[in-house]
């Protein structure tokens, strides 16, 4: 028999839940609360906590019983691009390393993006928090040039430390406040769901890649500190790097999204997400894609490649896939 165990992050508690497997596999059961601790988090700042999400972890992720939990909260593709169901805050502690043994192709496609879907829209609900408050502060500044110190301690603490988590240099003295948050509203937002999973298909090939089993690497971020990563069984010609690893898939998702709304090799891809926001907004991941010839060595031929994935997997429906609110997980988790 195989045991994983599934962490509830309840407003305020966390609640473990113990996911037993039968012999037969004919179904998975919840079976009960089991402990309770408030100081269990996921790599979360405490002001997200709360949220409801459950991370299933255990010293290998069998694919079978996750597969047994997804269906357990009613989580398909199908429902969710028929906007029939919410995504249930799921949250994988590791890439399953089965995916790489799975031989039926269709099957391994549904369970990489069932696991990698809650966490594309965990880091864009923290993403969109921070905006939210962002724009409330816009509306406070106004448009005018008042000098920072119009904004209260607390604000201007907290907008200080977004300004340094987004690349702003603080030091520049020329810089107004009216300009800062000019700045950030641009790179405080969310990416397009069906461009980050066809990008976590293409860079961690369906989740089955060395970088992606040993270290949680979804997106194939370089680094230059070898120790910081894994490196390549056979380097480039001429440049030494690794592939950045990550404790949990979860902090890959943030640090591509961070590497998205930061780098200047991205600029183009955040002036017209800002647009699309402005008009509609919504964002389209498929056009959006069209600005990520800088991703990859391969340009325009990495851009066809991301179209064809989104295609071929319709994942533009999924760009309005929405996370189950964090009282409907208490009540499917309750109701297991």
């Amino acid at each position: 028999m195989s045991n994983f165990f599934l962490t509830i992050v309840g407003a305020g508690h966390a609640t473990f839940l113990w996911m037993r497997q039968n012999i037969l596999r004919t179904e998975a059961i919840l079976i009960g609360i089991l402990f309770v601790a408030a100081a269990i988090q996921i790599a979360v700042r405490d002001t997200r906590t709360g949220d409801g999400r459950i991370i299933i972890s255990g010293p290998d992720l069998n694919i079978d019983d996750l597969e047994d939990t997804f269906a357990g909260f009613g989580y398909t593709l199908d429902a969710v691009r028929s906007n029939d169901t919410t995504v249930p805050r799921l949250i994988i502690s590791a890439v399953p390393g089965g995916l790489k043994d799975m031989r039926v192709i269709d099957r391994r496609k549904r369970l990489f993006f069932r696991s990698v879907l809650p966490l594309i829209l965990t880091v864009n609900e923290e993403i969109s928090a921070d905006r939210s408050r962002l724009i409330e502060l816009s509306d406070e500044v106004g448009t005018g040039e008042p000098a920072k110190a119009s904004l209260n301690k607390d604000h201007t603490a907290w907008l200080n430390d977004l300004s340094a988590r987004y690349g702003i240099d603080l030091t520049d003295e020329d810089m107004t406040l009216r300009e800062m948050i000019d700045v950030l509203l641009i790179r405080v937002a969310p990416i397009p769901t069906s461009l980050a999973l066809a990008q976590a298909v293409e860079e961690s090939a369906w989740g089955t890649s060395r970088f992606a089993r040993e270290g949680n690497a979804l997106f194939g971020q370089w680094v230059w500190n070898e120790e910081a990563g894994i490196v390549p069984e056979e380097q480039r010609p001429g440049q030494e790097y690794a592939v950045r690893a990550f404790e949990t898939p979860i902090q890959s998702v943030r640090a591509y999204a961070k590497n998205l709304n930061t780098h200047w090799a991205y600029t183009d891809f955040r002036e017209r997400r800002a647009k699309m926001l402005e008009a509609s907004g919504e964002l389209d991941g498929w056009a959006l894609a069209e600005t990520l010839t800088r991703y990859s060595e391969r340009g325009g031929a990495y851009v066809t490649s991301l179209h064809g994935i989104m295609r071929v997997n319709r994942l533009r429906a999924l760009d309005k896939a929405e996370l189950a609110s964090p009282e409907r997980m208490v009540q499917l988790a309750g109701a297991g």
